[in-house]
């Protein structure tokens, strides 16, 4: 029975681990509140881009990796 709730602990611990990690692209998708603030966790220069930025969307990182893919691909097919 200890062994059982012990295995019981450890799968929460993990499932709550792994929902907090998700939690930002959740965020993202259509129909979701904005992410809101963005703490500076003592690096003032970093968090004053973010604020002036924003954090780049799920489309625009979506874009950006085909276009490395492309340009990946292209850079193959020339060494060949």
């Amino acid at each position: 029975m200890v062994v059982l709730l012990v295995v019981l602990a450890v799968v929460l611990l993990l499932a709550a681990k792994s929902w907090k990690s998700v939690t930002p692209t959740l965020a993202q998708l259509p129909g979701a509140e904005g992410a809101g603030p963005v703490s500076d966790h003592g690096q003032t220069d970093a968090a004053g881009a973010l604020r002036e930025t924003g954090l780049p969307n799920l489309q625009q990182m979506q874009q950006a990796t085909s276009e490395y893919s492309d340009l990946v691909q292209e850079t193959l097919k020339e060494s060949d």
